[in-house]
């Protein structure tokens, strides 16, 4: 069977159930980081906390900080097979169109972009951590590390959260849904979800326009991670009801 008979071709069993355990756990993996970070450095409150404060509790938590973001690296890699097998099993079977087109790239793109943001605490933070525990470090250099680091946090936060999350994966989202309502693979409740948890994710980017955002990053996430864990289920669903 060559590719473009796959791509013509009505999914496998197979698929069906690969894609349910890779939702499931894009779902639930989010919890991993937030226990690990969490518990050692009060992260997401930690992501405001001033340089000052950050620095030494980042060099204090160094070994939970590596652990803790590179699951979180994990999870947001993972995204780009979630975006992936989602867009497959919500368009009709062929060529993607213009839509699975866009969706397609702002998973890539997503991915990329979260990818950045979480590096930022695993490379640069951590060595500006290392350089402010210095003993006898003057006070002109002390002020120079905390207003680099503000500055990786910002830029990076920037990329990550903003663009990669509130950004691309809420366009992900929104065009896997349009695709879902149109192309009648899958019910339509997982469309009309899907649209909300896009506009909830969306939401935080508000903030790069000087927008108060009406909820919480931590809230809009928790709303696309309770979607993936609901497709994971039903295309669980399908795959045991599939017998080839």
């Amino acid at each position: 069977m060559t590719s473009s008979d796959t791509l013509t071709t009505p999914p496998s069993r197979t698929l069906w159930l690969v894609a349910g355990i890779v939702l499931l756990l894009q779902g639930f993996s989010i919890f991993a980081p937030m226990v690990v970070l969490g518990g050692a450095i009060q992260w997401p409150d930690s992501l405001d906390y001033p340089p000052a404060q950050m620095l030494p509790l980042l060099l204090e938590q160094i070994d939970a900080v590596r652990l803790g973001y590179g699951l979180y690296l994990g999870y947001s890699l993972l995204f780009l097979v979630t975006g992936v097998l989602t867009i497959r099993l919500a368009s009709r079977p062929g060529p993607l169109g213009t839509l699975g087109l866009i969706a397609l790239g702002a998973a890539a793109v997503s991915t990329l972009a979260r990818a950045i943001g979480i590096i930022r605490w695993l490379t640069g933070s951590t060595a500006l951590a290392e350089a402010y525990s210095v003993p006898g470090l003057s006070a002109d250099a002390r002020t120079a590390i905390e207003a680099t680091q503000g500055a990786i946090n910002s830029w990076g936060g920037a990329i990550g959260e903003a663009l990669g999350v509130a950004g691309f994966a809420a366009i992900w989202a929104i065009a896997v849904s349009l695709l879902i309502l149109r192309d009648r693979q899958l019910p339509a409740w997982a469309g009309l979800t899907g649209l909300a948890a896009g506009v909830l994710v969306a939401l935080p980017g508000l903030e790069l326009f000087g927008i108060a955002p009406p909820v919480s990053i931590v809230l809009s996430t928790t709303g696309i991670q309770l979607w993936f864990m609901a497709l994971g289920l039903l295309f669980l669903w399908r795959g045991v009801r599939r017998t080839v």
